[in-house]
């Protein structure tokens, strides 16, 4: 987004207009209103409940842009972002995972007061915001999920039993499963009405409502998976969490920490930043206070291995 160079600050404001401009153009209903076809821009304007001069200068950017084309009076969705948006079988499918990105953008505006108060920006958690949540979680996971649940389940023996603490967008769940895994997902009862009804009747996942700072499923299981968990909360909650983990961990499995690890990943500072935005007490933090959680709770043989600018931290619980 921004580069630094000879002492001179650039910031790429395009990339930054675009993604509200689709954002924009999503809230109002306008990729819907195209989805089965083009239309004639007063037809579209009438869809979408827009005033015609506004929605003619927003069609064209998105044109210029190349999400939107012309076909003779009308307009439409590119063949390409069409696939993306609504192909969940084509492997450049994302969805409206950006939206996450257009929501948390406008809350970040709000970044002053969080300074001077010390206060995260006031929300109503609604519905579409943890549907864009779940998108954008499976579409950042999707990569390298199998790689990370291949070295998660390693040395692990067959037909292992993983907790997925958070896991409701299903991306992880599905990599350990794939790999012959049991899996319980634990996430809060919202997420797991929202997301249940994606589960494939073969697929050996399992879906249970509640809380991990008050509780987890007992167990036990060979594998506890954290993935983008922790930075939602302060150390003492996470030092809680990992004390709960180690009991519905079996003698021998392990615990595995997807998240950004303060001082390795370089996005790290910059992610803390919008943690203080969004939540009382979250944040990004160091290997070192990772490393007294785990030892706190009882683990060891503690370690560390990145992924792109995201770090994978595992413990073991000893026979």
């Amino acid at each position: 987004m921004y580069k630094v160079k000879s002492g001179e600050l650039k910031f790429d404001i395009q990339s930054i207009w675009e993604l509200l401009l689709l954002g924009g153009a999503c809230q109002v209903g306008l990729f819907e209103a195209l989805k089965t076809g083009h239309l004639p821009l007063e037809t579209l304007a009438d869809r979408t409940g827009s005033e015609l001069r506004s929605l003619w200068t927003v069609v064209e950017a998105l044109i210029e842009a190349g999400y939107l084309v012309r076909e003779g009076a009308g307009v439409g969705i590119d063949p390409g972002v069409a696939e993306m948006l609504y192909d969940r079988g084509s492997p450049r499918y994302t969805g409206f995972s950006f939206m996450h990105g257009y929501d948390l953008c406008r809350r970040w505006i709000d970044l002053p007061d969080v300074i001077k108060t010390g206060k995260p920006v006031k929300r109503e958690r609604k519905g579409e915001d943890i549907r864009n949540f779940i998108a954008s979680m499976a579409g950042s996971a999707r990569q390298n999920g199998p790689l990370i649940a291949a070295e998660c389940l390693q040395g692990l023996g067959s037909d292992p039993g993983v907790l997925d603490a958070g896991g409701g967008p299903l991306t992880y769940a599905r990599a350990f499963a794939g790999l012959g895994a049991r899996v319980t997902v634990f996430d809060l009862p919202e997420v797991v009405e929202m997301t249940r009804f994606h589960l494939e009747e073969n697929e050996t996942i399992v879906m249970v409502p509640g809380d991990m700072t008050v509780s987890l499923p007992e167990g036990p299981y060979d594998l506890v998976y954290l993935g983008n968990v922790c930075h939602i909360f302060d150390g003492a909650e996470n030092s809680k969490i990992m004390q709960r983990a180690y009991k519905v961990i079996r003698p021998g499995g392990r615990i595995a920490i997807q998240d950004f690890v303060r001082g390795v990943s370089p996005r790290g500072a910059l992610f803390a930043v919008n943690m203080l935005i969004n939540t009382p007490s979250g944040g990004v933090w160091s290997m070192q206070q990772y490393s007294e959680w785990l030892s706190g709770a009882g683990f060891g043989q503690i370690s560390l291995n990145s992924y792109g600018d995201r770090q994978l931290i595992m413990a073991v619980k000893a026979l």
